[in-house]
Parts: C-alpha cells; structure tokens; sequence
C-alpha cells in the first residue's frame, strides 16, 4: 500500500473514532445540576 492511501486509511479511521466519541458524548444524560442551573436562568430571563 503507497503512502497515500495508507494516510487515507488512517484518516477514515480517525474520522469515524471522533463521530463515534462525539456520538456517545451527545447521547449521554445532562447532569442535574445542570439541568437546574438551566431552570434557574430559564427563570431569570422570564422575569427580567
């Protein structure tokens, strides 16, 4: 295999980690404190 296409190889495979990584990372729960931090200013802009 020529180096380019080796370097593409590597690259399709670093791409596809980093989408599956974010993918997770976007599926995971939002912590409590932070959905309370969320309702606060939520009610702050309501009031102000």
């Amino acid at each position: 295999m020529n180096k380019d296409k080796k370097s593409a190889v590597y690259m399709r495979q670093i791409d596809e980690n980093l989408r599956r990584v974010y993918q997770e990372a976007a599926n995971e729960d939002v912590p409590d404190r932070f959905q309370q931090l969320l309702q606060r200013l939520k009610e702050q802009d309501q009031k102000g």
